[in-house]
């Protein structure tokens, strides 16, 4: 990242999809969860087929050709006011969205209601890593919110 420039807004498109297969490719724990969670559910589930599997692939390569307009994405670009609840929850050591940026962002954001969450020991696939924290968290913080939201 260094000889790239340390702000990602300024990478390259090309420099961002290389940056993020080099990241994902040296995390142990990213890497694990992509093969072992989200492939070998995939694999393994008898919900999903080898052409699911496939598919999986496939709409992987498809997502690369959106990294130009990912590359020059500002995400403080549309504003940091939102007049719904706003939630962030994600793994503690996620190494393509660091924890310290999501934190940075969530902070700025004004909204109704917001909560932030760092899921231990968790990348950047942390909902598929560890679903039972993820569905406490949104058991615990989102329902209520939005339960009351109904009520209003």
């Amino acid at each position: 990242m260094a000889e790239m420039g340390g702000d990602p807004h300024r990478l390259t498109a090309e420099q961002r999809a290389t940056y993020d297969k080099l990241t994902v490719a040296s995390d142990p724990l990213t890497l694990d969860t992509l093969k072992k969670v989200v492939l070998g559910s995939l694999w393994f589930s008898p919900l999903h087929s080898l052409r699911e599997l496939g598919q999986y692939f496939a709409g992987m390569k498809f997502s690369a050709q959106l990294t130009p307009a990912l590359a020059a994405f500002d995400d403080r670009a549309d504003g940091t006011r939102f007049e719904l609840p706003f939630f962030v929850f994600q793994g503690d050591r996620d190494v393509i969205t660091p924890a310290g940026r999501a934190r940075a962002f969530f902070d700025e954001v004004e909204a109704p209601a917001k909560e932030f969450a760092l899921i231990e020991d968790a990348s950047h696939f942390a909902s598929f890593r560890h679903p039972d924290r993820f569905l406490h968290l949104m058991l615990t913080r989102v329902r209520p919110v939005l339960a009351e939201a109904v009520r209003a």
